[in-house]
Parts: C-alpha cells; sequence; structure tokens
C-alpha cells in the first residue's frame, strides 16, 4: 500500500504557496492549448503522461488535467499512484475513472493533489 520511492513514502502535495502548478503537455503547450490557463495556473510543460502523473503522487506538482484522449492502458498506473499517495483522480467533468471500458480511449482527465481539485475542476468547466 502507498507509494514509495525506496524507503521513503510519497504523498501528495496537500499545500502550496502561489498559482496551483499544472503539468501540460509538451506538444499541447507548443500548439498554444494552454494559453487560456496561464493567467489562473503555473502551466509546467512536461513530458510523458506518465511521468506528470508521478510527479503529482510524489508532490512535485499539484496537478494534471490532460486536453487530449489518452488510451487506459497510459493512464492505469499512474490512476493508482496518484490515488495511493493521497490524490484525486476524476473526469473534467468531476466523474471517477473507470477501467476495462468497450472503448478505451478516456478524455479530460484531472489528476491532483486533492486539495486544489475542486478548484481546478470549476477553472476547467468555465474554459469549455
Amino acid at each position: 500500500e502507498g507509494v514509495w520511492l525506496g524507503t521513503l513514502r510519497q504523498k501528495v502535495a496537500k499545500k502550496h504557496s502561489g498559482k496551483v502548478s499544472v503539468l501540460a503537455s509538451q506538444s499541447e503547450y507548443k500548439r498554444g492549448d494552454w494559453q487560456c490557463y496561464e493567467n489562473i495556473f503555473d502551466v509546467r510543460p512536461t513530458g510523458g503522461t506518465a511521468y506528470k502523473m508521478a510527479l503529482v503522487a510524489t508532490g512535485r506538482a499539484d496537478a494534471c488535467f490532460t486536453l487530449q484522449p489518452k488510451n487506459e492502458w497510459d493512464i492505469c498506473a499512474g490512476h493508482l499512484l496518484v490515488t495511493e499517495a493521497g490524490g484525486k483522480v476524476t473526469t473534467a467533468l468531476g466523474e471517477l475513472v473507470t477501467f476495462n471500458n468497450r472503448l478505451p480511449r478516456l478524455s479530460n482527465l484531472l489528476y491532483s493533489n486533492g486539495v486544489s481539485h475542486a478548484g481546478i475542476l470549476a477553472t476547467i468547466q468555465k474554459s469549455s
């Protein structure tokens, strides 16, 4: 149980100072897809979906969310890491994420430390 880095237990960040740090896809960021969020969040372009989720799980970022659909198999391990570390994972509508769906592509997922989740969801829903 839990998330471990060697012998150290890892937890999501429960506090932050300043803007909420949100990890963004590098390709989406380069295309300008994140422009509408840059004044709201500390947007940090980062490569690799699983890597972004691991950063949230270990408290190195507050959240990440996907603007483009992802395959279940690309996000299931990160989902486990975030939830085991005390974070929260939902769709952009606030629904729980399920796996083994008939169509394995999942859209607009939010992975967070839990503390910032409701505020980020509200911002995403306003921007949609």
